[in-house]
């Protein structure tokens, strides 16, 4: 593991990440590996090489994204070379597939993204398919996979569309709103209501943007007071059983 460190912060090598159980596969372009979620805390840390992650399992949180995430099963994350954050997985389950870029391939891919964002459509199609390929592992697989790491940076410039990349406001602030209603009984035709939006918008929008329905949205919010309150000395246990059970 090769981790460069200064006085404050950790600098990854090209395809070094906190993890354990790794299985790996090397092209010319591309280093794929596998690994489970590092079981202790993740100091904050750069990478020096752009990568591509794709969490297989468990939820992934972060810092250089919006809200910290949350990613769920499927989610696809491309950081840039330089990329400095603090990330972890909730639990003790978490696993992802990376993919770290060549320089000179990461040079195309950084014409069009320039900070860490998270990938739809075509570009996270492309990824499933390299996940496949490498669960399989043919004498091909090496091939193939080189062919596919070069078509994930070709559809890049496809990746953002024309979507504007940053949630209205409206849809922030409905957010909020299921944030700071602590466990009082929400509907989604509520929070859409106060949002000045359709329910059905409302809905495809958080899944867009947020990659969760408001539903799951207020589920993290909840286990993330129950977590906050275990760690806090002044909570009962009873406090703590009333919050899970809400």
């Amino acid at each position: 593991m090769c981790v460069v460190t200064n006085s404050t912060t950790p600098v990854l090598g090209p395809g070094v990440f906190y993890g354990e159980g790794r299985r790996e596969l090397r092209t010319a372009s591309f280093e794929f590996a596998e690994m489970n979620a590092a079981h202790r805390d993740v100091p904050r840390h750069t990478h020096l090489h752009a990568h591509f992650v794709l969490v297989v399992r468990g939820v992934y949180l972060t810092a250089a994204l919006p809200d910290e995430g949350p990613c769920g099963p499927a989610t696809l994350v491309f950081n840039p070379a330089g990329t400095t954050h603090r990330d972890r997985f909730r639990g003790s389950q978490g696993r992802f597939f990376a993919i770290s870029v060549a320089p000179e391939i990461a040079t195309h891919i950084e014409r069009h993204i320039h900070e860490p964002v998270v990938a739809s459509g075509h570009v996270a199609q492309t990824i499933h398919r390299a996940y496949s390929e490498f669960q399989e592992r043919t004498d091909f697989s090496a091939l193939i996979m080189e062919g596919l790491g070069l078509e994930l940076a070709g559809r890049v410039g496809q990746w953002l569309g024309r979507r504007d990349r940053q949630a209205p406001r409206w849809l922030k602030t409905a957010r909020d709103l299921i944030r700071d209603s602590g466990d009082a009984p929400l509907r989604v035709k509520d929070i859409a209501e106060e949002a000045g939006v359709h329910p059905i918008h409302l809905a495809r929008a958080f899944r867009q943007y947020f990659r969760c329905s408001p539903g799951e949205y207020a589920r993290q919010c909840r286990m993330e007071r129950v977590r906050q309150l275990l760690t806090s000395e002044k909570a009962s246990l009873a406090e703590i059983a009333l919050q899970a059970r809400a």
